[in-house]
């Protein structure tokens, strides 16, 4: 179990690092609980049920990479389908202080918080 905590901290390490954990972590919450419980299930004889699970969890994954790219740049900043474009550009400026390289961020992260800022931005004023 031990282990488990650790490996779940690294990686939530790792994607604060990238400016992903917070757009990220409904996604690898759910799918993170739905595999430990299956792998419960699975250890303890309950394979079916822990099958089930699993296929929930693997579903849930695939439901959130098929999402829109507005969805993805809106849940990304944190934004409100409904933001104007003050709000977005809050967002963005709150969002990419942590994820600039300067700041101890990526290259990446800083770059697709631009992107989502972008796209957004030119749809509330389109």
């Amino acid at each position: 179990m031990g282990i488990a905590i650790i490996l779940a901290a690294a990686l939530a390490w790792w994607l604060h690092k990238r400016g992903e954990l917070l757009p990220n972590l409904a996604l690898w919450g759910g799918v993170g609980a739905a595999g430990l419980i299956a792998a419960k299930l699975i250890t303890s004889g309950r394979l079916v049920p822990g099958l089930l699970v699993a296929g929930l969890g693997y579903a849930w994954w695939r439901y959130n990479q098929q999402r829109s790219p507005e969805a993805k740049a809106r849940a990304l900043l944190g934004v409100a389908p409904d933001a104007s474009a003050e709000v977005i550009q809050a967002a963005w400026r709150s969002r990419i202080l942590a994820a600039h390289p300067d700041t101890g961020g990526s290259t990446a992260a800083a770059q697709a918080l631009t992107e989502a800022r972008d796209l957004l931005l030119a749809q509330a004023r389109g």
